[in-house]
């Protein structure tokens, strides 16, 4: 069927996820995504690329909304737009493995940023973040992977919409319109070239998305509509789907199968990170290695991280977006964390050995997030390998207490006074914000992300 469902059909009528009909595990991991995404902004702060993006939204969009851990006050687009970049900036943040998005970059900034424009409460925050992950996640999992484009900046736009609509309380026909304009914008500012160049452009272009779907539901809030044919009909997101907005909230809940990422890299490097941990903890001196070679998943999602090093002028997205620089920054260091980052880029020993790290891609291929194997030969000859799972979802969850280490990390890189104490007003946030009542919701937020 490719004619588009008329709009009641389609109304929105129980197609948001509220917080209160979540279980205890769910609330939890929300909760997690919160301080987690606040925490990496802190650290983004620290991020010279971040700085001339805020610094032009500045420029031009001036408003009330403060941006957590900066000087600037933005219009509400621009200031969910600067947030986001502050929390992808170090490329930190949380992935859906399935799905391959990057959900609380965009949902976040957009329910923050909603929330301080309006008197509403840490519920109704938590309800805007609920549905723009659920919808984020499912949307990005139906329409699946496309050849050169970001799903999260892609979808973003829809996913913010939605967000900022159950915020600000928007009724079905408008939250549908909400998401509806955004067709214009989905898939435009997602290419993966910024990646393939190192561009930072890759940084911001999430904000970009959550900016444009904030816009669009301030527009439905006011009575414009969309087409009606957004979600299904011939040029919608999932043309002849049939699908109605309640079919995209179908159980179970997508936060389920949301990882935090423990190491501050391109996702699809993680599970070598991990195996490579186990070798090295075994074979600690980088110069009793002759060879080291890491085992991927075949396919396009994986190309990119599997490429040889090389220098593209982007230090920091060529590292993170290069397996064989993270496992000799590994080896040399001792660590790869957000402290690699910051002091060893460059490094003439890292680049050497990244150069004689071999990366294949024959592993069975896989479209979302997999397991990788790390092999390793000493100049004696002896040989050693591991395997690993990806690690920060599932079973492999981050618990709270190796959240909280994170957490210190990424306001420690902030260079605040006390990183205990910013990192112990961000948890009383989060730990309060189902109970924050609206004249409260702003102070305690400005409080939690003040240096």
């Amino acid at each position: 069927m490719t004619q588009a469902l008329n709009r009641s059909s389609r109304s929105a009528s129980g197609a948001v996820s509220r917080y209160a009909d979540l279980d205890d595990d769910r609330r939890l991991q929300l909760s997690h995504l919160v301080v987690d995404a606040l925490a990496l902004a802190a650290a983004g702060s620290a991020n010279a690329d971040a700085q001339p993006v805020l610094d032009g939204l500045a420029a031009v969009a001036p408003g009330q909304v403060p941006v957590p851990w900066t000087a600037h006050h933005l219009a509400p687009p621009q200031a969910a737009a600067a947030l986001s970049t502050l929390i992808h900036a170090w490329d930190f943040d949380d992935t859906h493995d399935e799905a391959v998005v990057h959900t609380a970059t965009v949902v976040v900034p957009a329910v923050l940023a909603a929330a301080q424009t309006a008197e509403v409460s840490g519920e109704r925050v938590l309800d805007g973040l609920a549905t723009g992950v659920h919808l984020f996640s499912r949307l990005a999992r139906l329409v699946g992977p496309r050849v050169g484009v970001i799903r999260t900046t892609g979808l973003g736009a829809i996913a913010a919409a939605a967000a900022a609509g159950v915020v600000w309380g928007l009724e079905d026909a408008e939250l549908d319109s909400a998401m509806a304009l955004c067709l214009g914008a989905t898939m435009a500012p997602s290419s993966r070239q910024a990646v393939v160049d190192g561009s930072v452009a890759k940084r911001l272009q999430p904000g970009l998305a959550a900016a444009h779907g904030m816009t669009a539901a301030s527009m439905a809030r006011h009575g414009v509509a969309g087409p009606a044919g957004w979600l299904d009909g011939t040029f919608g997101i999932l043309p002849g789907s049939d699908l109605t907005l309640h079919d995209l909230f179908a159980a179970p809940h997508e936060v389920d199968f949301v990882a935090l990422k423990p190491y501050p890299a391109c996702r699809y490097t993680h599970a070598a990170l991990a195996a490579a941990e186990e070798l090295r903890a075994r074979h600690p001196d980088p110069t009793s290695l002759k060879a080291v070679t890491a085992h991927l998943p075949a396919g396009d999602a994986y190309a990119l991280v599997a490429r040889s090093w090389k220098d593209r002028g982007a230090p920091l997205v060529d590292a993170q977006f290069s397996l064989p620089w993270q496992l000799a920054a590994l080896w040399i260091t001792g660590r790869y964390d957000l402290a690699t980052l910051r002091d060893d880029l460059g490094r003439a020993d890292i680049a050497e050995m990244a150069a004689r790290i071999v990366v294949h891609q024959d592993l069975p291929e896989s479209t979302v997030m997999s397991g990788a194997r790390v092999e390793i030969e000493t100049v004696e000859g002896n040989l050693d390998a591991a395997d690993a799972a990806m690690p920060g979802a599932g079973a492999n969850r981050l618990t709270r207490s190796a959240l909280d280490r994170k957490v210190v990390s990424c306001v420690e890189l902030a260079g605040v006074s006390d990183p205990r104490v910013s990192s112990d007003r961000l948890w009383h946030f989060v730990d309060h914000l189902p109970d924050l009542a609206p004249a409260d919701l702003a102070e305690t937020l400005r409080s939690a992300t003040s240096r």
